[in-house]
């Protein structure tokens, strides 16, 4: 018996992944990357031209990242749970601490509004504690789509902007300055001096970028 035609795709599942060379809206989780918040807004925008830029070197993907169960949470996990609460949250980073909002969660790292308005970028790696403030529902942990981006690959679009920013290291050193050029492993300050001085920060040596509002 002939069969009916099936019109359906025939396509590898993951063709809608593609990303070409193109500017495209980066895709966002409910209520992950927007909502009016303009850490938020910030966010989405570098993380899309950072999947621009590498996407017209290496043809990369997005994909989304699944997080399957409440019994496999995971600190990326959680995190996203959180900022899609808009759950204050405190952040221990060895003796620091940052308290704020979170606003985003890429693949290695975290965003939030810090309480004086600063948006604050942190690798999770570096992360000790996550408290979140009392209220509000419990966090499971168990959200399904985060940012394929990592932190690395943010730092040259918000480089472009050229924005005031302080850097901390994963060993405690400080650097403040002018974030004025991001290269494939490092990134170069315009620090404040009489003459102001350039200075580099590796990137793999960056734990936390406090941009001043």
């Amino acid at each position: 018996m002939d069969r009916p035609n099936d019109n359906r795709s025939t396509g590898r599942p993951d063709d809608a992944a593609d990303v070409s060379s193109q500017s495209r809206p980066l895709p966002t989780g409910h209520g992950v990357l927007g909502d009016g918040d303009p850490l938020g807004r910030s966010l989405a925008r570098w993380a899309a031209d950072a999947i621009v830029d590498e996407a017209a070197r290496q043809r990369a993907r997005a994909r989304w990242l699944r997080i399957q169960a409440e019994e496999e949470a995971t600190v990326a996990g959680t995190l996203l749970d959180l900022a899609e609460h808009r759950r204050p949250v405190v952040l221990d980073i060895g003796e620091h601490r940052v308290r704020g909002v979170l606003a985003g969660v890429g693949a290695d790292f975290v965003a939030l509004r810090a309480e004086r308005g600063q948006q604050v970028l942190v690798r999770m790696s570096v992360i000790d504690v996550v408290r979140a403030e009392p209220g509000g529902d419990d966090v499971r942990g168990d959200r399904s789509v985060m940012i394929d981006v990592g932190l690395d690959a943010v730092m040259g679009p918000l480089a472009s902007e050229r924005p005031d920013v302080l850097i901390r290291t994963a060993t405690g050193v400080l650097v403040r300055g002018r974030l004025t050029r991001a290269g494939l492993d490092v990134l170069r300050l315009r620090v404040d001096g009489d003459p102001p001085a350039p200075t580099w920060v590796p990137l793999a040596a960056v734990a936390m970028v406090v941009v001043d509002p």
